[in-house]
């Protein structure tokens, strides 16, 4: 739809000329991008399937992406050139200068455009010809209106298999395991927590099976996946103290964390260890951090009111006090000096602690482990085990027979024969095959189509699949997360758009730098400076994330003419770069929580912008030339802004704008409250100030509030103070305000009138 309108825009612009030849030529080849495009997604579908089947397929894949980009780019340059040309000839009122400026615009599309309209088309049509080829070459020539398979519901509650009906019911509610029982035993008798005989006979029985045999009672039992090969131990932490180190380890999502879970709300292991606590450490190791969570997990202080020293001495004391039992997951990369400075403040804890280590690396699983025991490699599901989970997520709790669905069995038992037993694999894969296309019809027929709402629910159906969790660290706050797993994969599959620095020393060998659309910059490093400068030569990017305390003034944001996303949050600019008032493709600027106190005069004729993120930031003036961003969806401003805001002349100009947290109403022409008519896009809260400006129910009528079916909460505030002079005219001014019928929480402050409205 957006590329239709290009066209649009541009023909109107292009019949102004005086040479409809060339205006007429410049259209038609306009026209033909989109038809182009079309063809060339459907291409880009086939090779997304192929590319699994033949490596091969990769580079000419990624050939047509560039080329598709750089297409979609130029359609979307040209719509936002004929815009900002029509807001910019908005402010002129002689009508010979509206002529020669809509000329000018219109003379630099065909001068400029022309040349690039075919190059661009040449290569798009090349690379889909090249990819379509090599896939029917291969055979690769299915249509792209196939479907996945389609069952009836999707699995609320993962369901736990290869156990006692007892252990099946209370464990399916707790949603946390999948045929890891005898693991789960095996690893707790080894931390020395009594087992009942049932269960000690069933581990028992789970070794001998395994082939293992306690040879002498000074001989250490090995556990089922325990390595014989672990290599020579030379750590001091290896020696056996008081606390015993068990680390478990295997590939990411195998199911590592959900076991040490498993282990750490087990009742035994709660009543044998009296203190408990439990660390996320990820792939960095910081120490200050994890005894700073480790001391406010245990002793319930807050760590900051103690020195380095202080909290160290006070938690050694607390950990002689009660046996412990402290988990250390999902530990990255470490090295031997690291582990030995934290291991010297927990290993003297009361006799018969232990410490639970989770890691994807063998090497660090072999550096924590004490000699006492052998680390625990954690392997995938057993084929059956495996089998039965992965159906159960694809077909859900209704999985059809066997005989039913021959074909497809076959399809999902190639698929879980790759998947090496990994249950996170099969509950991302399977949940993708598992799809009610009743909710496809909903999302498009719903009631509610705005943009934000259809986001929502994607977002939705991707933590339904697992693709993506809340996360932990923030319950509370809409934070997501991928599992490593996913992420390794996004990373492998989007290596030539997307492009992270974190490390200045990194020369990124092998990446097609010039066709990057992605990049985050995470880096807090003087040396930066002379680094930045490198941006401005990556032209195609469409996202820049500068998660950087960005103090150097930058001049060079006007190369970057794709850029549709921009973050500066945190940076420490009083005022923002001249040049990113060149930046007319810009849909989304972050400068939250910055020190942004001014933006610059031509910020304001961004007539594309659609978010502008200034909460928590420094910014002390909103221009009245804001209401020329027609285009605002979203506006978060501080408070003293928002105010500032709300005094401003033809806010109605801003019709699709979503957030307006104060409206002051004055009598003057575009002060009143008619301004508020076309804004039924406005939701959340919305407090219209100064309503005794307003005089009667016709005019009350006027701001349509009816109509803002995405309000919830609604302050209709008549003045700042109170009186006691009843004034029944404003009984009609309220009853023509007419909240919508949603409405959540209605307000009423310092009204005068004598009776409320009966509707």
């Amino acid at each position: 739809m957006e590329m239709l309108q290009s066209v649009i825009n541009i023909r109107e612009a292009v019949s102004t000329m005086i040479n409809f030849g060339e205006a007429s030529k410049l259209e038609k080849d306009l026209s033909c991008l989109p038809v182009s495009l079309d063809k060339a997604r459907a291409v880009i579908y086939r090779g997304e399937w192929g590319r699994f089947k033949n490596k091969d397929l990769a580079a000419l894949l990624w050939h047509l992406k560039d080329a598709t980009y750089d297409a979609e780019d130029l359609l979307r340059e040209s719509n936002d050139q004929v815009l900002w040309q029509k807001m910019e000839d908005a402010d002129r009122s002689l009508a010979g200068q509206f002529f020669s400026s809509s000329l000018n615009v219109v003379q630099t599309l065909i001068g400029g455009s022309k040349t690039r309209i075919k190059e661009v088309q040449d290569k798009l049509n090349k690379a889909v010809a090249d990819l379509e080829g090599e896939l029917n070459s291969v055979g690769l020539n299915f249509e792209i209106v196939q479907h996945m398979p389609v069952t009836s519901s999707v699995i609320g509650v993962p369901q736990v298999f290869g156990h006692d009906e007892e252990r099946d019911l209370v464990i399916e509610k707790l949603g946390v395991m999948i045929g890891r029982d005898n693991e789960r035993d095996l690893v707790i008798e080894k931390m020395g927590v009594p087992l009942t005989r049932f269960v000690a006979a069933r581990a028992k029985g789970k070794r001998a099976a395994g082939g293992t045999v306690a040879k002498s009672a000074s001989t250490p039992k090995r556990l089922k996946g325990e390595s014989s090969r672990a290599g020579p131990r030379i750590s001091q932490s290896k020696c056996i103290g008081n606390v015993s180190i068990l680390p478990i380890f295997g590939i990411g999502g195998v199911g590592k964390t959900t076991l040490a879970q498993y282990i750490y709300n087990d009742e035994r292991v709660r009543s044998h260890f009296r203190m408990r606590t439990w660390v996320c450490v990820s792939d960095l190791f910081d120490k200050k951090r994890i005894i700073e969570e480790i001391f406010k997990s245990i002793t319930k202080k807050d760590s900051s009111q103690h020195s380095s020293n202080d909290l160290q001495e006070e938690l050694k004391k607390k950990l002689k006090s009660q046996k412990f039992l402290l988990v250390l997951d999902d530990i990255w990369s470490i090295t031997n000096r690291e582990w030995e400075e934290l291991n010297a403040l927990l290993k003297d804890g009361l006799k018969g602690s232990m410490i639970l280590v989770t890691t994807r690396l063998q090497n660090v699983a072999n550096l924590v482990c004490t000699n006492n025991f052998e680390p625990f490699e954690l392997k995938g599901l057993d084929e059956d085990k495996f089998w039965n989970f992965f159906k159960d997520c694809a077909f859900g709790q209704k999985r059809p027979a066997d005989s039913e669905c021959n074909n497809l069995h076959k399809i999902g038992q190639s698929i879980a024969s790759r998947l090496c037993g990994s249950p996170l694999a099969a509950k991302t894969l399977g949940r993708l095959l598992n799809m009610e296309l009743t909710s496809l019809v909903k999302l498009v027929s719903g009631e509610r189509t705005r943009p934000e709402d259809i986001g929502i629910r994607y977002l939705d159906d991707l933590r339904s699949r697992f693709l993506l969790q809340i996360d932990p660290k923030y319950p509370d706050e809409s934070r997501y997360v991928m599992h490593d797993l996913i992420h390794d994969m996004a990373q492998s599959v989007s290596v030539n758009e997307c492009l992270l620095l974190q490390d200045l020393s990194s020369r990124n060998e092998g990446r097609k730098l010039h066709a990057v659309r992605h990049m985050s910059v995470q880096v807090a490093d003087e040396s930066l400076k002379s680094e930045l400068r490198d941006i401005q030569y990556l032209n195609k990017l469409h996202s820049l994330r500068l998660g950087i305390n960005l103090k150097v003034e930058i001049t060079w944001f006007n190369q970057l003419s794709n850029i549709l996303f921009m973050s500066l949050q945190g940076c420490k600019l009083v005022k923002l770069p001249e040049s990113i008032g060149e930046l007319h493709s810009l849909r989304y600027l972050d400068i939250s929580h910055s020190c942004v106190k001014e933006l610059p005069e031509k910020f304001w004729r961004l007539y594309s912008l659609q978010v502008v993120d200034a909460r928590r930031s420094s910014l002390r003036a909103i221009s009245p030339d804001v209401t020329k961003l027609i285009n605002l969806r979203r506006l978060a401003l501080p408070t003293n802004c928002a105010l500032k805001l709300s005094v401003l002349t033809r806010l109605g100009n801003l019709s699709r704008l979503r957030n307006l947290k104060y409206f002051t109403v004055a009598p003057r022409n575009g002060r009143k409250i008619g301004e508020l008519k076309d804004m039924d896009k406005l939701s959340g809260t919305l407090t219209i100030k100064s309503i005794c400006n307003v005089k009667s129910k016709e005019e009350a009528s006027e701001a349509r509030l009816v109509d803002k079916q995405y309000l919830k909460t609604l302050d209709l505030w008549w003045r700042d103070s109170d009186g006691y002079n009843v004034m029944s005219s404003e009984n009609g001014v309220l009853e023509g305000l007419c909240p919508p019928r949603r409405i959540e929480c209605l307000k009423v402050e310092n009204f005068r009138g004598d009776s409320f409205c009966s509707s």
